[in-house]
Parts: structure tokens; sequence; C-alpha cells
């Protein structure tokens, strides 16, 4: 085993080789996948402004990918906290939309309070 692993391996993402010698069963990856399946699709709900549902893709999917990783013994500490940044980043844009939504809500309300005073 080449204990300067790590050393020879780009940093990813979500680099999969960081476990392969430790972590053997074909399901060890189901909720890293689930994880990343929900986030693709919550960049699609995102792009096409369904913003509620995109948060809340965002949310599942942040909490796959942390309980996958964060439980594995066999993660380093430098994939940990690159994906602890990634995941931060993931939850300022959740934070971002929902202050488009509230904003959303308060100019669909200031537009029907115009109506009605017409």
């Amino acid at each position: 085993m080449d204990n300067n692993f790590s050393d020879h391996t780009a940093m990813t993402p979500i680099n999969e080789n960081i476990c392969l010698n430790v972590c053997t069963t074909t399901d060890d990856f189901d909720k890293l996948k689930q994880g990343l399946t929900l986030l693709e699709q919550a960049k699609t709900f995102d792009h096409n402004r369904d913003y509620y549902a995109a948060i809340r893709h965002y949310r599942d999917g942040v909490d796959y990918i942390m309980d996958e990783f964060m439980s594995r013994p066999c993660a380093n500490d430098q994939s940990k906290e690159y994906l602890r940044l990634k995941c931060h980043k993931i939850l300022n844009r959740v934070d971002i939309l929902k202050k488009l939504i509230k904003q959303q809500e308060h100019e669909t309300l200031q537009q029907a309070m115009n109506v009605e005073e017409q």
C-alpha cells in the first residue's frame, strides 16, 4: 500500500480513489451517488427558477454527501475540509435563494396591493 497515495492523486470535488483501498463493497458510495444526483437536480431547478425545489434538493444533497464522507475513517482531513468548504458554498446559495423567494413574495404582494387600489 502506497502511503503517499493522496500526494499522487489530484484533488477533485469528490475523489473516490481516496477510499478505494479501505472501502470495498459495491454500495459503499450509494449515499454519495444519491447526494450528487440531488445536487445536479438542484442546479436544474435553480436554473429553471424553481427555488423551493432547488433549496430542498441542495440541502438533501449536502446531507447525503456530508453523511457519507464525514463518517468514513478512510477519508483524509484534506478531502473532508474540501467537501466542507464546497458544502458551505452550496448552503450559501441556499441562503441567496431564500432571499430571492422573499423578494419575489414581497413584489407579488406589492403588485396585488396596487391592483386592488386601482
